[in-house]
């Protein structure tokens, strides 16, 4: 069948109809700031594939990457646009291939990072009757996408429509809450054509200069608001959590001056260099007497929090108000205990403060924070100078000083992210992410790559065994790729984290071991060299460590400790800390 184009008397087949279409979504994103886009490999999502192929072979500002696993596929989208805040495509074949898209969804979703998610799927006609590779995509990511659309086969009748398609999937995705949108495409066979020039002109306008223009003001807070607010923090001992999303770090070393106190940030936070940081706080209140004696009246979190249960738990346990202030509509409030929420932007509101606080220059409260710090570190320089085999803790430390300034550093969940948020100190001189929307060890490698495509940076990743198991496909082809990616996999042969639970002391060891140790006897370094990635492994030695990650990646360096030593590790680090601080003077 063909159809003859009204304009003129040129021929215009469905397939090409289908290549046009896709050519003006990929025009217009790339007009709207979209620079990366993730394929895995399919034959439905053919249209749409050459296009984005096309469109990287035409223009400089896109790249685009084909993953062997739609999960690698979606997790490097994912990375992409936590680095460069402009959403990211993925695409992939109809059928099962959509499902592995999923927890890159919910991930994109619950830490707000703008996606455009393109499943490919049969046309109407094949649907409910037993085709292959069919099945129900319909809305198949349920409210974690910020908008579903179907806009059925393409056809030339509605072409003025296509690029408003594409302009609102992209403002939908990088709106006031951004996240993911999921546009199911369903194309007919054939679906290899030719874009037709009359029918990309008549969906509009196109080239550099954008046609269709978003604007996003800033959330201020009401005067009343702030007069209140000012009054609950000022003559009052606190604490500032920051997470994030909490702000200029500039801007919260300016508030912590003027208010007079510390600073609990976790790493994504970047205040690691300021001086009211206090760099080891789940430490100092994991030590009763610190814990008790230094309880504040008010606790300001801004943005999203950190790893640590200790500081959340003693939060929650005290009798101090919790003001929680975001950029986000979504609520943080695990634990049930703020007083007052409030949505706004993070850095005009904390300017508005500094600027109506006074210094409390009487007060010595962050002063006794920064003494019980300086303890803590002390203990952590004693760890670093003893010759011992790697753990967590000290593996943590050694990798985040060796990584040089201005680099990004992707940490897994698990444990890698607490020995880095607990033990590391100052990470401010690099760009730390973390999947902590849903916590899981998925994809970590694939964010990592996709992280140093938006960033153009030296891309550090640090993350445990079973993560680097859950994440294996994204090494495939990963020697190939001209990405600067150094993978660090703390291999301690199973689940460390699980040692650290209760399930430790209460379940029995074999049972323990089988549901939970899990060990799987890996080599990743063998697995490196298998895959042509050049490799690294250590038992113990920093130099032999530093001296590949100062190597341009793509690399992985095997860090191997033993999950029963890291307890170890721990346990004496913290009753070191509680020994000091009880006798210092």
């Amino acid at each position: 069948m063909v159809i003859p184009n009204s304009a003129s008397s040129e021929v215009v087949r469905p397939e090409d109809v289908q290549a046009t279409f896709c050519d003006v979504l990929v025009d217009e994103w790339i007009n709207q700031g979209v620079r990366y886009a993730a394929i895995a490999p399919g034959s439905r999502s053919t249209p749409l594939a050459l296009a984005l192929m096309k469109a990287q072979e035409s223009t400089s500002s896109l790249t685009v990457d084909v993953f062997h696993d739609e999960r690698s596929a979606a997790f490097s989208a994912l990375g992409s646009a936590m680095a460069s805040g402009l959403p990211a495509i993925v695409l992939c074949t109809s059928g099962t291939a959509a499902a592995h898209l999923h927890a890159a969804v919910i991930e994109a979703d619950l830490s707000e990072v703008p996606m455009i998610v393109c499943t490919a799927d049969r046309p109407p006609e094949l649907r409910d009757v037993g085709a292959p590779q069919t099945i129900d995509q319909t809305k198949m990511f349920g409210d974690a996408v910020r908008w579903f659309h179907d806009p059925g086969v393409p056809f030339d009748g509605v072409a003025a429509s296509w690029r408003s398609l594409a302009v609102r999937s992209f403002w939908l995705s990088a709106g006031s809450r951004p996240g993911p949108v999921h546009l199911n495409l369903p194309f007919r066979e054939p679906l290899v054509g030719r874009s037709v020039r009359s029918l990309f002109d008549a969906s509009g306008a196109s080239g550099s200069e954008r046609t269709r223009e978003r604007r996003r003001g800033r959330i201020i807070l009401a005067p009343d608001d702030l007069d209140q607010l000012v009054e609950d923090l000022r003559g009052r001992r606190g604490v500032i959590i920051a997470g994030r999303g909490a702000g200029d770090p500039a801007s919260i070393e300016t508030l912590a001056r003027a208010v007079g106190w510390p600073v609990f940030a976790e790493p994504r936070a970047g205040c690691g260099a300021g001086s009211r940081t206090i760099l080891h706080f789940d430490a100092l209140l994991r030590v009763p007497e610190v814990a008790t004696s230094l309880r504040p009246d008010v606790v300001l979190r801004l943005g999203e929090s950190p790893a640590s249960k200790v500081l959340a738990q003693w939060v929650t346990n005290g009798s101090c108000r919790e003001i929680h202030v975001d950029n986000s509509s979504r609520i943080r409030d695990p634990n049930h205990h703020l007083a007052v929420r409030i949505e706004a932007d993070p850095d005009q509101l904390l300017a508005q403060l500094a600027d109506r606080l006074d210094l409390i220059s009487v007060d010595t409260w962050w002063e006794k924070w920064l003494t019980a710090d300086r303890t803590v570190r002390s203990v952590l320089d004693d760890i670093d100078r003893a010759d011992d085999p790697w753990s967590g803790l000290s593996a943590s430390r050694a990798v985040m000083r060796m990584i040089p300034r201005d680099s990004h550093l992707v940490v897994s969940s698990s444990m890698p992210i607490r020995d880095v948020e607990w033990f590391a100190g100052d990470t401010s001189h690099v760009t730390v992410h973390a999947n902590r929307g849903a916590n899981g060890i998925d994809g970590v490698i694939a964010t990592a790559l996709g992280v140093a495509r938006s960033s153009d940076r030296p891309t550090y990743v640090l993350l445990g065994d079973v993560a680097a198991i859950h994440d294996a496909s994204t090494l495939l082809s990963l020697a190939s790729r001209d990405v600067d990616v150094r993978i660090v996999v703390i291999n301690n042969d199973g689940g460390g984290i699980f040692h650290h639970l209760p399930q430790a002391s209460t379940v029995d060891e074999r049972t323990f071991e089988a549901i939970y140790g899990t060990p799987h006897g890996l080599s990743f370094a063998d697995l490196a060299a298998a895959l042509g990635l050049e490799r690294t492994s250590s038992d113990r030695s920093s130099d032999e460590v530093r001296a590949a990650l100062n190597n341009r990646g793509p690399s992985l360096i095997e860090i191997r400790t033993d999950r029963h030593r890291d307890v170890e590790a721990h346990q004496y680090f913290h009753a070191r800390v509680a020994e000091k601080i009880r006798h210092s003077p």
